[in-house]
């Protein structure tokens, strides 16, 4: 575990140094960041012109829905995109050869090695929205009510980077799984609405399936205190599933990879 701790420091140390390189580019996509939450925010300041409720969520709500969808995003960009979609091009140009070479468990490198640190300031800025949101809505900031909502957006996180590594590992076997990828991000956009706003099979895709509602949906509630207790067993054995199956799924597909070279 030690060794692993001072891997992930070394690759945020490097991350930095790389952002230190090319400052413009981390205030263009910080600033990219701050004009997406601000057109997401117009769009529901615009349906709430015309109602005050939609679904049982008021404004306020839906508002602290966004902050969290933000920070789970964020989280996502900051780590987890960046590493998946170099899997595949490190598959097809022979990189993934000094990686498995590695004295350390493959699936951590493709991982965890690579950082996009301006989503860090993204994810502060959905925290910032889910405060003031969450005093509007009259959210009671108990340890309790903040800690069911981590664990369920843990669980959330969890399962979404299992099914988008689950989906990226296929470039294993295929030449190309970019547009897999571009529909497993389509999709999960979805979490910046409430499942409560879907109806029948579309509602239940979402929550077992393609569980957004952990990531989003059910943190919001848990803040809002009134979630169903009852999902969090099954997000924790959803998220504990879905990482046994990265593992074993991974070991099956270095089985079958023979080299860019060879």
């Amino acid at each position: 575990m030690r060794r692993y701790l001072f891997l992930y420091r070394r690759f945020l140390i490097l991350a930095f140094v790389r952002q230190a390189e090319y400052r413009v580019n981390f205030l263009l996509s910080v600033g990219v960041g701050l004009v997406n939450v601000a057109l997401a925010i117009l769009t529901f300041l615009l349906l709430y012109r015309f109602t005050a409720n939609v679904a049982g969520w008021s404004q306020a709500q839906v508002l602290l829905l966004l902050g969290v969808y933000r920070i789970v995003e964020g989280l996502i960009s900051l780590q987890v995109s960046p590493n998946l979609r170099a899997l595949g091009p490190a598959i097809r140009n022979g990189d993934m050869d000094f990686l498995l070479l590695r004295p350390v468990a493959g699936q951590f490198l493709v991982s965890f090695r690579l950082l996009d640190l301006p989503e860090l300031v993204n994810v502060l800025v959905g925290l910032a929205l889910a405060i003031y949101a969450g005093n509007l809505a009259g959210v009671d900031w108990s340890a309790g009510h903040v800690g069911e909502a981590v664990l369920f957006g843990l669980c959330g996180l969890v399962v979404l980077y299992a099914l988008w590594f689950l989906i990226v590992v296929c470039a294993f076997w295929l030449v190309q799984v970019d547009t897999l990828d571009e529909l497993f991000s389509s999709i999960t956009q979805a979490a910046r609405y409430p499942v409560d706003f879907f109806r029948g099979g579309l509602r239940t895709l979402l929550t077992y399936v393609i569980p957004v509602a952990f990531a989003t949906t059910f943190p919001t509630q848990a803040l809002l205190g009134r979630v169903d207790t009852h999902f969090l067993p099954v997000g924790v054995l959803l998220a504990a599933a879905a990482l046994l199956a990265t593992h074993l799924y991974w070991r099956f597909a270095v089985r079958s990879y023979s080299s860019a070279s060879s």
